[in-house]
């Protein structure tokens, strides 16, 4: 069990270990970290298949249940089994699993598994060491257990929207949904805390998780800031400010964006080798060369008020000129030469061509044997010498591709009873 990703004989690092993935969407992350570390995770789906399959992009566009990218990349590595919880056999069979294995990760919304009779008090009586893992957007308990949490609601009530934008603008989102991607890998850090007082104790857990906590985690030093500051952090969009100084975060050049840190003192000697750089092409370096950065406090810019804030922009405009006659490559590629605090912004394509996750090994080709392919996929987001992640996952599982060899072989059910359970709708 899970060791089909060893590498060199290396086993992962939880290679015997075996759950069950109750989850939905994004959550599906929780038990893909798992599989990626040798957990043998199993989902568990109702009989039509789970409704994370029905969320695309899908593979040449077909929308179907079994071609969903998104399924395939959260679900890869884990095996599937098909059971419907709400009927009185489905929940028979679930208890009978449960004695077999080492998690059950879920996120339901808050109390469902009570109401279906499988809560964690029921749980721990069937399997007394069993790690009951709860993803909700709010946690088990207070005046909003039981709402709904999607990402926008997520994003508003953890802060992270009001960071998020120009200031003179209304507060945004990220635009790609990811907080609940959060909460699932905290739910695999904390399942993991879990199992080593499980090891040091033998006692089982019931872990439950708050997505809009794991969206103030993602606030960092925001925080701190009214205790430490006394002063609420506000967003800055496409600029930073020292002071009152506006500072870009963000400048264009010829195919997309680059960031650079244009601030003096002991960082002075990044944009005093830009100057050089600049001069030797012949740019101009009127304003910005005007000064040895080494030697530019910005309190002094501070105290000259409005001339402090034009003698930026003009270093601005003279870097947004050198900027637009270069490309990302070549600006970052004559930054590391230069020791230039300067860095492309990537976008995904950039990301799949990078030159450091190749030499890393980053990437995976995993095979789909129904398409007649191998598809890329990302690798190992770890790298561990003597227990190394799970190497060459297998593809996402096809529904209920596995209730043979579950319900069968480890169950004891005949072919007759897998076949009237079918017709009955439990599996």
């Amino acid at each position: 069990m899970g060791t089909s990703g060893a590498v060199e004989g290396r086993l992962p690092p939880l290679a015997g270990y075996r759950a069950l993935d109750l989850t939905q969407y994004e959550e599906n992350v929780c038990g893909k970290m798992m599989a990626d570390l040798g957990v043998e995770v199993i989902r568990v789906e109702p009989p039509q298949g789970d409704p994370t399959r029905r969320r695309g992009p899908f593979y040449h566009d077909d929308p179907s249940p079994e071609r969903s990218l998104f399924f395939w990349y959260y679900n890869r590595g884990k095996r599937a089994i098909t059971l419907n919880l709400s009927s009185p056999d489905g929940q028979a069979l679930f208890k009978k699993l449960v004695p077999k294995v080492d998690w059950v990760i879920e996120s339901f919304p808050a109390g469902t598994l009570e109401k279906l009779g499988l809560g964690w008090e029921r749980l721990k009586e069937l399997n007394p060491r069993l790690i009951l893992t709860s993803i909700t957007p709010f946690g088990a308990n207070g005046p909003y257990k039981s709402f709904l949490g999607p990402d926008l609601v997520l994003s508003a009530l953890g802060g992270a929207s009001f960071l998020a934008g120009d200031p003179q603008r209304q507060p945004l989102r990220i635009s790609f949904p990811q907080y609940h991607l959060h909460a699932g890998a905290e739910a695999c850090a904390a399942s993991m805390i879990a199992h080593w007082d499980r090891q040091k104790h033998g006692r089982g857990h019931h872990v439950t998780v708050a997505a809009q906590l794991s969206v103030i985690r993602t606030l960092m030093n925001a925080t701190g800031f009214p205790p430490m500051q006394h002063e609420v952090l506000q967003r800055e969009g496409a600029w930073m400010k020292l002071g009152t100084i506006p500072i870009p975060a963000a400048i264009p050049c010829k195919d997309g964006y680059a960031t650079i840190m244009l601030v003096g003192g002991s960082l002075g000697g990044s944009i005093n080798a830009l100057v050089q750089w600049m001069h030797e092409e012949g740019f101009s370096v009127e304003t910005i060369g005007s000064r040895n950065w080494k030697e530019l406090d910005f309190i002094e810019l501070l105290q000259m008020g409005e001339a402090g804030n034009v003698f930026i922009q003009r270093v601005v405009n003279e870097v947004e000129q050198f900027f637009a006659a270069h490309t990302k490559a070549e600006l970052f590629e004559g930054a590391v030469q230069r020791r230039i605090l300067l860095a492309p912004i990537n976008n995904v394509q950039d990301i799949a061509q990078d030159v450091q996750l190749a030499a890393r090994d980053y990437w995976r080709e995993v095979e789909h044997e129904a398409e007649g392919t191998k598809l890329r996929y990302p690798g190992p987001w770890v790298k561990m010498t003597a227990t190394p992640l799970v190497d060459n996952p297998k593809r996402a599982p096809r529904i209920g591709e596995d209730n043979v060899a579950i319900y069968q072989e480890e169950l004891g059910l005949s072919t007759e009873q897998l076949h009237s359970l079918a017709q009955a709708g439990v599996i």
